[in-house]
């Protein structure tokens, strides 16, 4: 009898140690998944600046064919992007603004492509503070090259009165933007050439301009081919003559 009592005793020993251990590892992998609650965040939400311009585009071209242009609101700055082929020297624009803030010169007036001083626009918001932003118009246009009516050992002469083609690449074709000068070595301007037959005969490859009766300029005097067009200006390398 003492004998199967030891046996029981032993059998009940290690039946609750490997239920204590089965707990055990319960518990530990229990710990190992338990959440851990992160830190809080807090978001900071900053108000934006009323007397900002959201938005600022040309529309000549139509609304649909509208240019956006580039606003930096922490430079101040407004920089138009100008197809050359548009041929504008007045834009119109359409100006987006937060609510109650107002500009000054408005949306409608005109703003000039080519102006010699700086162009500004001043935002107002509803508190009365004001910033001042500044125009930049940019001509996206390919550079031009003449094709030379000299050459290096026989000067090109023409008379008073005649007229002359100018060939070459990436002219705008109107004589508005488009225009030739007759400079001497020095580059200064001593005449501008007159459109030709109304102005239609000029493209992108060549155009046709005549000189005036009396130009003022001396006979078996080297002068040179000017041209300008917009921001951009090319003038021949070989000079020519009045003869």
């Amino acid at each position: 009898m003492n004998i199967k009592n030891t046996k029981l005793k032993t059998t009940l020993f290690f039946t609750c140690l490997s239920l204590f251990s089965l707990l055990t590892a319960c518990s530990s992998e229990e710990d190992r998944w338990t959440d851990v609650k992160e830190d809080p965040v807090t978001e900071i939400i900053t108000d934006l600046d009323a007397r900002r311009i959201i938005s600022f585009k040309v529309t000549n071209p139509g609304e649909e064919q509208a240019i956006y242009s580039a606003v930096n609101n922490i430079e101040k700055t407004i920089t138009v992007y100008l197809p050359s082929y548009y041929q504008y020297e007045y834009l119109e624009t359409a100006i987006t603004l937060p609510e109650k803030t107002t500009i000054s010169p408005v949306a409608t007036e005109l703003l000039p492509v080519f102006s010699k001083t700086p162009v500004t626009y001043t935002t107002k918001a509803a508190d009365g503070t004001t910033a001042v932003y500044t125009v930049k118009v940019v001509i996206q246009q390919p550079t031009i090259t003449l094709s030379e009516l000299s050459t290096a050992t026989v000067p090109f002469t023409i008379q008073a009165g005649g007229s002359i083609t100018v060939k070459g690449e990436n002219f705008i074709p109107s004589y508005e933007v488009t225009k030739l000068f007759v400079v001497d070595a020095q580059g200064n301007k001593k005449l501008q050439l007159q459109q030709y037959n109304d102005g239609l005969n000029i493209a992108s490859f060549y155009a046709m301009y005549s000189f005036g009766l009396n130009t003022g300029l001396l006979l078996d005097t080297d002068y040179w081919i000017m041209m300008e067009s917009y921001n951009l200006s090319v003038t021949m390398k070989l000079p020519f003559r009045i003869k």
